[in-house]
C-alpha cells in the first residue's frame, strides 16, 4: 500500500499557510521530484515545475530536459528551463557544487520574484541521512547537521521540503501506484569519487547491513534537530542584546556560531554558516584583554571590525583607519591591534627596545628631514606620492597595480605621512621624501606583524 502524499501535502500546506499560493518546483525528473510534482498538482494546487540545466553532463542532462518537458506537456503543467551554466559561471575559490549551489539561489530569487512565490523541493529522508554524514565529516554542529529543514528562507528564497520524513522507497512505491515506472536516473549517482555517492553506495549500506536498520540515525537526527531548534531560539533572543564587546564576549561558545550566522544574515541578507576559521578568530578577538578595535577577514573580501562597542561591518574603502599620530622619539614602537601590526623607529645611536614580531620591511630616512610626529592611515582613492627615484607623483593604486596586490591586500596596508606627503607604503615603496644622504643623518624605521597571541604585547 502507498503512501497517501496528497494527504501529507496537504496538512504541510495548512501547516504553513501556503495552501492559497502559487508554487514553483524544483523538477529534476527524478523519482521524488516526480512525486512531488503529481502530489501537488492532483491536490489542485497552482504550480509550475522548474528544471535547471548545469551544463555538467553534456547530451545526457539534454535528453532529461526533453524527458521533464514531455513530463509536464502530457499533464498539462507549466514548465520552465534555466541553463545555469555552472563551469563558465564558477568564481574563483569555489568548487562545483558551491557554484552550483550559488546560482541555484540566484535563479530561485528570480523566478519566485524574491521570495513571493514559495519553492517547493524533494528531499527526503535518505537525503538527509546522507547529508548527516557528509556535515558529520566536516564537523558541523548539531544546527550543521540538521541543516536540511521543512521549511526555510534563505535570503529571499523560501525554501518549502514535505517529505523530509518520507523514504525514498515510499515515493518510488507512490509512483508505481499512479502507474508510472519510468524517471530520469543519473548516471553520475554511480560514480563513488564524488563524497555524496560514496556515502549513499557504500557507507550506509555497510552500516545497514551491520545494524540491520537505519532507523537509529534517523531518530538521532530527529533529537539533534530539537537540539539545534533550541540553541537557534536562544541565539535569537541573544541577538538584539549584542551591543558591545561585553556583551559579545558573555555568549556562550556553544551559541556563538549560531549568533554569528544571525549577525551575518541580518548584516550582508546571506544565510551561511559562518565558517569555523571565522569562529575561531572571532572567539580568539573576544577573549584578549585590550578593548582596542580589530579588523577581522571574514572571507569572500569583507571584513568585521571589533570594538568596546561591539561587532560591524568593516569596508576599509570607506572606513579608515582612524589616523594614528606617532611620536616616535618619545613612543620608538607603535602597535596597530587593528591589523596585528607595528612601526619601530631605530635610530643608530639609540638602543631599540625588543622587536615584538616578525619585520616584513625596513626604510632609512633623513633623520633631519623627518617631523617629530608621524601620521598613519590606510590608503584613501586618490592617494598618490612621488616614488624613490622619481619626480612625479603617482597614484599608489598604480603603485598596487604594477606589484600585483590585491584589493583585499592593499586596504591592509597602513600609510605613514610626514604632514599631508605619504612618506613609505610598506612592503611595497617608499618615497623620495627624505632621503639619507650620510650614515650619520639616518633612522631606520621598521614594520611587521605580531602575533594577537603574544603574551608581551599590549596594545
Amino acid at each position: 500500500m502507498s503512501i497517501d502524499l496528497q494527504q501529507i501535502i496537504a496538512r504541510f500546506l495548512q501547516e504553513h499557510g501556503l495552501g492559497d499560493h502559487p508554487v514553483q518546483v524544483g523538477f529534476s525528473g527524478g523519482a521524488d521530484s516526480c512525486a512531488l510534482l503529481l502530489a501537488l498538482q492532483q491536490l489542485g494546487q497552482a504550480l509550475t515545475a522548474v528544471h535547471f540545466q548545469h551544463g555538467l553532463r553534456g547530451d545526457t542532462a539534454l535528453q532529461e530536459k526533453a524527458w521533464c518537458r514531455k513530463f509536464c506537456e502530457q499533464r498539462k503543467i507549466s514548465f520552465i528551463a534555466r541553463d545555469l551554466q555552472v563551469p563558465q559561471r564558477k568564481q574563483h575559490g569555489e568548487t562545483i557544487e558551491e557554484a552550483a549551489r550559488r546560482l541555484r539561489l540566484e535563479a530561485w530569487k528570480e523566478l519566485s520574484e524574491n521570495g513571493r512565490i514559495p519553492v517547493f523541493l524533494a528531499h527526503h529522508a535518505d537525503d538527509c541521512l546522507e547529508d548527516l554524514f557528509l556535515r558529520l565529516a566536516r564537523g558541523a554542529n548539531s544546527s550543521g547537521l540538521t541543516g536540511l529543514r521543512k521549511i526555510r528562507r534563505i535570503g529571499d528564497v523560501l525554501l518549502c521540503r514535505p517529505f523530509l520524513n518520507i523514504r525514498k522507497r515510499e515515493l518510488e512505491d507512490f509512483l508505481r501506484a499512479q502507474g508510472i515506472v519510468d524517471w530520469c536516473l543519473d548516471d553520475s549517482n554511480r560514480d563513488n569519487r564524488f563524497r555524496r555517492n560514496a556515502v549513499r553506495n557504500r557507507i550506509l549500506p555497510e552500516l545497514r547491513r551491520i545494524f540491520r536498520s537505519d532507523a537509529g540515525l534517523l531518530q538521532a537526527r530527529e533529537t539533534l534537530l530539537q537540539d539545534a531548534k533550541f540553541l537557534e531560539e536562544l541565539a535569537e533572543k541573544q541577538l538584539p542584546q549584542l551591543c558591545s564587546r561585553a556583551a559579545w564576549q558573555a555568549v556562550s561558545p556553544a551559541l556563538l556560531p549560531r549568533v554569528l550566522r544571525l549577525w551575518l544574515l541580518q548584516e550582508y541578507s546571506e544565510d551561511t554558516p559562518p565558517s569555523a576559521s571565522l569562529c575561531c578568530r572571532l572567539q580568539k578577538a573576544l577573549q584578549k584583554v585590550s578593548s582596542s578595535g580589530e579588523i577581522i577577514p571574514a572571507g569572500g573580501g569583507r571584513f568585521l571590525f571589533l570594538d568596546k562597542d561591539g561587532l560591524r561591518r568593516f569596508d576599509p574603502q570607506r572606513h579608515a583607519l582612524p589616523v594614528r599620530h606617532w611620536d616616535w622619539q618619545r613612543n620608538p614602537c607603535l602597535l596597530l591591534p587593528e591589523i596585528n601590526a607595528f612601526f619601530m623607529a631605530c635610530p643608530d645611536n639609540w638602543i631599540s627596545p625588543e622587536i615584538p614580531g616578525k619585520v616584513l620591511a625596513e626604510e632609512r630616512f633623513n633623520y633631519a628631514e623627518l617631523p617629530a610626529t608621524l601620521q598613519i592611515r590606510f590608503w584613501q582613492p586618490g592617494d598618490c606620492m612621488i616614488p624613490f627615484g622619481g619626480k612625479f607623483h603617482k597614484k599608489l593604486q598604480d603603485l598596487f597595480t604594477d606589484e600585483h596586490i590585491s584589493r583585499d591586500q592593499r586596504s591592509r596596508i597602513p600609510l605613514l605621512l610626514a604632514g599631508s606627503s605619504i612618506i613609505w607604503l610598506p612592503t611595497v615603496r617608499r618615497a623620495e621624501f627624505a632621503r639619507t644622504i650620510n650614515d650619520h643623518m639616518k633612522i631606520t624605521l621598521l614594520y611587521g606583524f605580531f602575533s594577537p597571541d603574544s603574551n608581551n604585547i599590549h596594545a
